[in-house]
């Protein structure tokens, strides 16, 4: 009896390094430090351990090897003993009980090894990963410094061998890619709220994108014309529903400053006749193609200035205000000046499908549907009705459908030739339609 009990303390024991190694490597570090600034020693002593894994792992696998050799000598050769008497009453087993014991008892320890000794422990550590790695940390803590000389020598013969077969120590570097994959994870577990996680996806599709992707498209830019006579420029400002007003000469493309209507204000309420020439400031002039990042950039410089956008040609393509770039890092809002519709830009429906308005930022796509992927660098358009018009290629009509990516999408409402929304769904049945 006394030996199956040393048994099943070795074995215990075994289950006891495996949790602690399993606990340790797993820990959020974050939590750790949480708990360590809470004034728990075990989180403490879990972060140096972590700070060292090359002693840490060492000290635990000389254990776990220690306990695995004395196991394997003593449990065979004293508890197969008890067995023999029994096989040696069978005609068929009694030339070979001493085998077939020794046979039976290596089994048995071995399951039983298996499953204390490393499953369970392994499964506990996972699910407690913290709260257990704050536990066995100054046990363990303890073994390291008993074993520190013999674990130097393997830390050291292992650097010699890795250096023989040219294996250099690599840094993990947590990539974009992880690091959003993680976010998403942690608004699907509830850690994060899904507003929040949206926020965070379109601070990463941000920096992929470009002025052509963020910009108030031309269709849409406010401008008066300063060949008019003042009186009429005057009333046409008075009409204006913007805080920064594009100043052309008789077309958009021939641009020449900006209209502050603030200024236009106060010069209004100081005087009858406003020189609008002398309230004209220079406009940034950017091209398509530079990066959203530096255009935000120039407008943290000069804040009460807008970026005019012109493509290859000199043709103006949009304007990016201030005002852009914050709905671009946060969402759609409410306009700048006016109340748009209340219909959302995204609709879920109960059959799992998507009622998507053709407003809403490209990137929303990527984020709904795991299956939808766009290259920044490769589109020159920055909504879901731009996306459309690129893949149908003709003027849309309602009911005009197309599949991308495994994704049926149909033009579900028209205002004019404007795309106001697309139903989204994926494609889980065959489809005579060819993929875009």
């Amino acid at each position: 009896m006394v030996d199956v009990l040393i048994i099943l303390f070795l074995i215990i024991l075994n289950g006891f390094f495996a949790l602690s190694e399993i606990a340790v490597v797993s820990a959020n570090k974050n939590r750790l430090e949480t708990e360590r600034k809470k004034g728990s020693k075990g989180a403490a002593q879990a972060l140096k351990l972590q700070s060292n894994p090359d002693n840490f792992l060492s000290s635990v696998q000389v254990g776990i090897t220690l306990i695995g050799i004395v196991n394997g000598a003593y449990g065979g050769a004293t508890l197969a003993v008890y067995l023999v008497p029994f096989f040696e009453q069978f005609a068929w087993s009694r030339a070979f009980a001493d085998s077939i014991a020794m046979t039976v008892v290596v089994i048995l320890i071995t399951y039983v090894s298996i499953v204390i000794g490393e499953l369970v422990p392994k499964t506990i550590a996972l699910n407690n990963a913290v709260k257990m790695a704050c536990t066995v940390s100054r046990p363990i803590r303890w073994v390291s410094f008993i074993f520190y000389p013999f674990v130097k020598l393997l830390a050291a013969s292992t650097a010699l061998f890795n250096k023989m077969i040219g294996l250099k120590p690599k840094n993990e570097i947590i990539s974009e890619l992880e690091l959003r994959a993680m976010l998403k994870t942690a608004s699907n577990e509830g850690v994060i709220d899904a507003a929040e996680n949206i926020m965070h996806e379109q601070v990463f599709y941000f920096s992929d994108k470009r002025a052509v992707h963020i910009m108030t498209h031309r269709t849409d830019v406010e401008w008066v014309d300063i060949s008019k006579t003042q009186e009429e420029i005057v009333q046409d400002l008075l009409h204006m529903r913007h805080s920064k007003i594009l100043a052309c000469n008789k077309r958009i493309d021939d641009f020449t400053g900006i209209i502050l209507m603030r200024d236009f204000l106060l010069e209004l309420t100081h005087r009858k006749n406003v020189n609008i020439e002398e309230l004209l400031q220079e406009p940034i002039i950017v091209p398509t193609t530079l990066k959203a990042q530096k255009v935000l950039e120039l407008l943290k410089n000069k804040p009460r200035s807008l970026v005019v956008v012109v493509d290859e040609y000199g043709s103006l393509d949009g304007i990016v205000t201030l005002f852009d770039v914050f709905e671009n890092l946060v969402g759609k809002t409410m306009d700048e000046d006016t109340v748009e519709s209340n219909d959302p830009l995204i609709y879920m429906r109960d059959d799992h499908s998507v009622l998507v308005s053709g407003e809403a930022p490209i990137e929303v796509l990527s984020y709904l549907f795991d299956d939808f992927t766009v290259d920044f660098d490769q589109i020159d358009y920055s909504t879901v009705a731009g996306f459309v018009f690129a893949c149908i290629n003709k003027i849309p009509g309602v009911g005009d459908k197309f599949v991308f990516n495994n994704l049926s999408f149909e033009i579900m409402d028209i205002d004019g030739n404007k795309i106001d929304k697309v139903l989204i769904k994926k494609n889980v049945q065959d489809t005579d339609e060819a993929d875009v």
